[in-house]
């Protein structure tokens, strides 16, 4: 059973989340938040820090829509994102997608120039390769554009077995 200072907690950090999104959300829609949260983020209802995470990411889920922790590389994307919010310095739009292709291992000639400026738009900022952007608001077109590059890599085998691959291809090359 719960404490009554957890419930108290429990109960306001939600109100918090509430106020954030604008908007009210069902107690298993609340449990789910927790759940990611705690999965994604280390997070206790007790910690001194929980308001401000709570309020972080309720902020960007108003304003982006895209920021839940549920979805396939969700660790990967939220690194990229912490990558450059933390590092406090200002890039031109050229610099930023250079060190963006190099942490994340892309060839920055294999993006689509419509990709950029959509990864751009997808955080509420208007691409320019000369223009000066805080790395603050950089880091959410770096989870936007980590999600591509996840999408963009091969496939990876289902077996390290030499054996398994060759019976798979040769399974394949019978069927044909």
């Amino acid at each position: 059973m719960a404490s009554k200072q957890y419930c108290l907690k429990y109960r306001k950090l939600k109100r918090i989340y509430e106020r954030e999104i604008g908007k009210e959300i069902s107690d298993i829609t609340w449990r789910r938040v927790l759940g990611t949260l705690r999965q994604h983020f280390d997070f206790k209802v007790e910690s001194p820090n929980a308001e401000n995470l709570v309020k972080l990411i309720a902020g960007y889920k108003r304003r982006y829509g895209i920021f839940s922790g549920r979805g396939e590389g969700f660790n990967e994307r939220w690194k990229a994102f912490k990558y450059f919010y933390e590092m406090n310095k200002q890039l031109s739009g050229e610099g930023f997608l250079m060190s963006l292709a190099k942490h994340l291992k892309v060839d920055l000639n294999e993006v689509p120039r419509s990709t950029k400026y959509y990864w751009f738009s997808k955080a509420n900022l208007s691409y320019k390769s000369t223009k000066l952007y805080e790395s603050k608001d950089l880091g959410l077109v770096a989870f936007i554009a980590c999600k591509w590059a996840i999408n963009k890599r091969p496939i990876v085998m289902k077996s390290a077995d030499v054996n398994d691959n060759f019976l798979t291809i040769e399974r394949s090359n019978n069927r044909g």
